[in-house]
């Protein structure tokens, strides 16, 4: 019999159900994760899911949910928060749209769509739209991307919009019947996502090769914001390129000089997250150079620090965008 390799498989196990992240039941909520500004939680609740971007799309429907499409859909964008919390069974989709729809109504927003039960249209469908496997969040694991599993037909959704500051809410409830985590098992799960109505903030800032030159030569490091990710993601956007490209450009001018290319985060989501998509992100960037401007891979490095070295203030967007950064250090 192969022992070794089966009581390796019993030991993982046993390592994942131990873990905080599949504890039997919450207590508390999600590390890092905490309220919308201005918008109250449901009495009970608990967040088991979170995340902040900065500038991002929202698509929500405002028609019928079927398998293929929507039968109409809009988008929002600007500043993001999505939010899970697991709500007591006891509270019914119903009364917890209800109720955020009595606070929002009292905030001065407008209803824009609602719907309910098979009105949204197949509990499956409705559920997948809002939260498809490429939108899952990540921050308790397998338990948070367990949301909406096999949710119960009883599922209510709300739109609604302050015309005033333009912020946009939406809210998503269906009671949970997948009885993998009694995290969620017969809970109401709600979806929050609120789309913050500022505007663009243009980012771009170019450096240039003779600024980093001389940024590395006062300071040893010179912080780039035109290098620009996915969200959420460690692939390069288009908009990098012109950074890239001075970056190549700054090295093949000092054939001499080594560098770390130094990957940041802010403080969104869970430290382990952070430092694993730092680090990415600067694997990213060293690929690009060697692979697509022929820089020699001996001279780079890559390092990523996640939201250790943060120069703003994570608990508003422009500190967070100011901590999301690349930086190049000399050896």
């Amino acid at each position: 019999m192969r022992i070794a390799p089966i009581l390796a498989t019993v030991l993982a196990v046993v390592g994942c159900l131990a873990s905080p992240a599949f504890a039997q039941d919450f207590t508390a909520d999600a590390p890092g994760a905490r309220d919308p500004d201005d918008l109250k939680r449901i009495e009970g609740a608990l967040i088991f899911g979170y995340d902040q971007s900065g500038f991002d799309e929202v698509t929500v429907p405002t028609g019928k949910v079927g398998y293929e499409r929507a039968e109409s859909s809009e988008v929002f964008e600007g500043p993001r928060t999505r939010l899970l919390y697991a709500v007591p069974g006891d509270r019914s989709p119903l009364e917890v749209i209800r109720n955020y729809e009595a606070e929002l109504a009292e905030a001065g927003y407008k209803t824009l769509y609602e719907c309910g039960k098979l009105d949204c249209g197949p509990v499956s469908a409705m559920s997948k739209f809002l939260y498809p496997p490429s939108g899952q969040l990540k921050t308790l694991g397998r338990v948070t991307a367990a949301a909406f599993s096999l949710p119960r037909d009883d599922q209510r959704y709300l739109l609604a919009r302050n015309a005033e500051t333009g912020r946009t809410v939406s809210l998503y409830a269906a009671y949970e019947t997948f009885d993998h985590f009694p995290q969620l098992f017969e809970k109401t799960i709600v979806l929050l996502d609120v789309v913050e109505g500022k505007p663009l903030a243009r980012r771009m800032e170019f450096v240039s090769a003779q600024e980093m030159a001389l940024s590395l030569e006062a300071s040893g490091r010179v912080s780039l914001y035109g290098v620009q990710f996915a969200h959420d993601s460690d692939v390069l956007t288009p908009e990098s390129e012109p950074s890239l490209a001075e970056i190549s450009k700054f090295l093949a001018a000092a054939p001499d000089v080594q560098v770390f290319v130094v990957g940041h985060t802010d403080m969104t989501g869970g430290y382990a997250y952070n430092m694993d998509l730092s680090q990415r992100r600067a694997a990213s960037v060293v690929a690009a150079l060697t692979g697509k401007y022929g820089i020699k891979s001996a001279r780079l490095e890559a390092a990523g620090v996640g939201p250790l070295a943060p120069v703003g203030e994570n608990q508003t967007e422009d500190g967070r965008a100011l901590n999301r950064r690349v930086e190049l250090v000399r050896r």
